[in-house]
Parts: structure tokens; C-alpha cells; sequence
């Protein structure tokens, strides 16, 4: 085997290592306008999140606009349950160069939840908690998939804890503060390639967690009793993970590659950013039974595309990556109609671009433009209890995919007819 060829082969694999870090998320798996989920246990899934920014009317403001915890009166604790039903199914077109089929349903049932709290130690000043996850997701296809060199399973896992607190510095002017903590999950699997020694697939795995810090801030302005305009900023979270990438079944030939390369019994380590995220919301009282609301957000993915890779040889070999993500934009409309005292009903849609175009985008990442509807309704049960319920349908697009990696990964071709998420919550708001 010549030197070029042995150099030849040595890209081509690191190459198919680095992609782990592309996973850089999966999922929702991924989803709205990249990676991230408005869909975190609040009562407005039922808006599609419209007007989130704004709304400040039960404790999970405290995550969505940490200033608006002081038109609350006294103290709250909510909590929210939402099973998410995932539909992803992939189409392999006449491009695709391997065989094995469209990977099946990639999705599933992934059970979720948000609980929020706001404290009021006096009048003008709140004190308040979340615990929940708004980025993550998996996707599981098909062992033998025509795709599996590229993925068969990639999943980013986060769960955020984020203390805040609020004061009322005017009567029309709030401002909120908080910071988070966040434990992140990643996890990627593999079909490796022997066709260089006319064998069976091997496997490739990679697995490791972390946790990373970051703040969040909130501004609400009371326009007048009818109006209210917020505004929030959350900040990047850096995760950086590291593992040894385990392989399975290697071919000798291969093996040997891979260990004269440093690959095998060294660690692999992935930097990336949870992106910044900022959202303009609106609120306003049109009569005495109405209100309509709506956002416009800007998710920063193209940040979050930038990763490092690092193989934890001697002396260390490092690149930078970027996996081509654009920023997205969201923009969303809602309204509440009240229903007598103690019902109100809720419905909204929103929109978020994409944050991938077809040449840049592999089925780790079947993320584009998506579509939101919501509708719910809650009750108020009796003075200090509110129960809610709601659903949400989310179109994600049809993800169209025309990628070649390497001559070992082949070229993956095709679309995800069905690209779907579901959402059914049930929320309780507790008022002491």
C-alpha cells in the first residue's frame, strides 16, 4: 500500500470520526429552527409559543421572561407534562449508493416535562426556579439503514437548572436576571465500512456528558393596563465532551490503519455552543374577552455549527469544524378567547426558517423550516388552582438530503416524507 493511499484512507476515517461532533445535536430531536424546543412544559404550547415573552401570567414565566414573575401575585408552583410523539421516516432516492433500506421510523415516544416556581419575599421583588430542557433530542433508524455509515443512533440529551429573580423598577418597567446550569448528554453511533477488507460492517460508538453554565435576562414593559411588551436574551452554553470512540468488528486492514494512525485507545474530544437566543413578544387586551399576542425570535445555529475536534494523541492533533448551520428566525401569532370566568381557550401558530440547506445537511440533522400549530384550554379550578391542557402538531419539512462524505460513507440521497412532531400536555398551576 502506497503512502498516498494510506494518507487517503487516514482522512477518509478521521473524517467519518469527526462527524460525531456534527450530531451536534440531533434532534428534536431537534427541532424547532435547529435543535431547539419551545416546547417545555408552559401553558403556551397552546399559543405555539406566541406572545411567550409577554404573556407573564403563571410561574413558568420565570423561564420564559424572568421579569414578568412580578405581575404575579404571591407565590407560584407549576408543573408540566408533555408526552412528545416523533415521526421521522426517511425516503432514499435514486442517489443513495448503498443498500439497506429507509432506516424506519428514526423517532418515538420521548417523555417530557417542565417544573417552574416564583417566590415573592416582598411586593416588587421575585424570586423564582426552572428545571427543564429547551434543546436536545434522539433519532434511533435501522441498523442495516442505507444511511448507516453515517448514523444509525444520535442523541443530544440537556437538562437545565436556571435560578432567576425579578424587581420592579418602575411601575411600568420590570427587569429579570438569572444564570442556568446545564448537563448535556451526547451519544453517537455507527456503522463502519470494511469494504476494504470484503467484510461485514463494523461499528463505531461515542458517548460522554458534561455540564455547562450560562445566564439569561428579561426586560417587561407595561405599556398600559391592555399592553405589554418583553424582551429576553439567553447566552451561549459552552459542552465539551470526551470518550474514546469504541469500534467493533474492524477488518484487519482497517484496524491497522486506524492504530498506525493513533485512532484506537485515544480519546476524542468535541467542544460546541447551545447557541444564544433572543425573542421580542407582544401582548395586548383587544376586549374584554380577547387578546392577541405575538414573538419574533433569533436562534444563533450558525454559532452552535462551529465545533472542535481534538484526538488526544501525542503530541494532540485539533481542527476546527463547521457543519454549515445558518441562524434562524421565528415568528409566531396567537390569541387567548375567555370562555366566562373561570375557561380559556388558546390557539396559535408559528413559523421557524431553517437552519440547513440540502448540500449541508446528513441524517444526524433532518432539521428545515417548520411549521407549529397549537390550541388549548385551561381552567380555573378554584381560586389557587389552574389546570391547563393543550396540543401542539409541528410540521419539520420534508428535509431533503444529497450528501457524499467519502468514498466510504457513500452518497445518502433522498427526503423524510413524514417529518412530524406531536405534543400532548397537561399542566398544573398551584397559587399559595
Amino acid at each position: 500500500m502506497t503512502a498516498q493511499r494510506t494518507a487517503t484512507i487516514w482522512r477518509r476515517t478521521m473524517l467519518a470520526v469527526a462527524t460525531i461532533g456534527q450530531l451536534g445535536v440531533a434532534v428534536s430531536s431537534a427541532w424547532a429552527g435547529g435543535l431547539g424546543l419551545y416546547e417545555i412544559g408552559s401553558p403556551d404550547l397552546g399559543t405555539a409559543s406566541a406572545g411567550r415573552a409577554a404573556l407573564a401570567e403563571d410561574a413558568s414565566t420565570a423561564f420564559t421572561n424572568p421579569a414578568g414573575m412580578t405581575r404575579l401575585q404571591g407565590s407560584q408552583i407549576q408543573v408540566g407534562l408533555m408526552p412528545l410523539i416523533v415521526t421521522t421516516e426517511f425516503d432514499e432516492g435514486t442517489g443513495t449508493t448503498n443498500s439497506g433500506g429507509n432506516g424506519g421510523n428514526a423517532g418515538g415516544f420521548i417523555p417530557a416535562a417542565g417544573l417552574y416556581g416564583v417566590y415573592e419575599p416582598m411586593p416588587d421583588l421575585k424570586i423564582g426556579a426552572a428545571i427543564n430542557s429547551y434543546v436536545g433530542g434522539s433519532l434511533n433508524y435501522d441498523d442495516n439503514w442505507a444511511g448507516r455509515y453515517y448514523t444509525t443512533e444520535t442523541e443530544l440529551l440537556t437538562f437545565n437548572f436556571n435560578p432567576v429573580a425579578a424587581y420592579r423598577v418602575l411601575p411600568w418597567l420590570s427587569l429579570g436576571v438569572g444564570f442556568s446550569v446545564q448537563y448535556a448528554k451526547l451519544k453517537q453511533e455507527a456503522a463502519v465500512n470494511n469494504v476494504l477488507d470484503s467484510l461485514p460492517d463494523g461499528s463505531l460508538k461515542y458517548q460522554d456528558h458534561n455540564f455547562g453554565f450560562g445566564g439569561n435576562c428579561g426586560i417587561l414593559f407595561e405599556i398600559d393596563p391592555q399592553t405589554r411588551l418583553g424582551f429576553t436574551y439567553r447566552s451561549p452554553v459552552d459542552q465539551s465532551f470526551s470518550d474514546v470512540p469504541s469500534f467493533g468488528q474492524l477488518g484487519p486492514g482497517l484496524h491497522r490503519i486506524l492504530q498506525t494512525a493513533g485512532v484506537l485507545n485515544h480519546s476524542l474530544s468535541l467542544g460546541m455552543t447551545i447557541p444564544q437566543e433572543t425573542m421580542l413578544s407582544v401582548y395586548r387586551d383587544v376586549t374584554d374577552d380577547m387578546a392577541l399576542m405575538a414573538n419574533f425570535g433569533w436562534q444563533n445555529w450558525s454559532q452552535f455549527g462551529q465545533y472542535s475536534v481534538q484526538l488526544n494523541t501525542a503530541p494532540p492533533r485539533a481542527a476546527a469544524a463547521n457543519a454549515n448551520l445558518d441562524d434562524t428566525f421565528q415568528g409566531a401569532i396567537g390569541m387567548h378567547y375567555r370562555l366566562g370566568e373561570p375557561t380559556m381557550l388558546q390557539l396559535g401558530f408559528a413559523y421557524d426558517s431553517s437552519a440547513l440547506t440540502e448540500p449541508h445537511r446528513g441524517p444526524s440533522l433532518p432539521i428545515d423550516q417548520q411549521l407549529r400549530f397549537g390550541g388549548g384550554v385551561t381552567y380555573n379550578v378554584t381560586d389557587t388552582y389552574t389546570l391547563g391542557f393543550a396540543y401542539e402538531y409541528a410540521s419539520l419539512g420534508s428535509a431533503p438530503i444529497n450528501t457524499t462524505r467519502s468514498a466510504l460513507s457513500g452518497t445518502l440521497q433522498g427526503d423524510y416524507s413524514t417529518n412530524s412532531l406531536n405534543v400532548i400536555q397537561f399542566t398544573v398551576n398551584h397559587r399559595f
